[in-house]
């Protein structure tokens, strides 16, 4: 009996060896980048409308582009999303405390 003919079991299901080019980095292509769809869906409809569509977008291309293989434009497309739905939500939060800012002066003067 030879001691390579059965793999060690492994905890939780037996998994066959994983073969790695050595010029990949696995650990940044393992998973798909986060696309932040949630988050560019939310900043769209309840902050600025405008630059949320555009984190949208990019949103949407993340796993796209990682399925087709295109693994530094998907990164590129999750930064973009983050970015723009950040941008969204500053413009938000700055109109939200000028309204509040301008609602109050008005009412103490008036």
């Amino acid at each position: 009996m030879t001691s390579s003919a059965v793999p060690p079991a492994v905890p939780g299901g037996s998994r066959s060896p994983v073969s790695v080019n050595v010029h990949t980095y696995p650990a940044q292509l393992q998973y798909p980048p986060r696309s932040y769809l949630l988050f560019a869906v939310l900043v769209t409809i309840f902050c600025f409308w405008p630059t949320g569509i555009v984190a949208l977008v990019n949103a949407l291309r993340v796993n796209y582009l990682w399925k087709t293989q295109e693994h530094d434009k998907a990164r590129k497309a999750s930064r973009r999303a983050r970015n723009w739905g950040l941008v969204s939500l500053a413009i938000g939060i700055v109109a939200v405390v000028v309204v509040v800012f301008w609602a109050s002066i008005t009412y103490l003067n008036g």
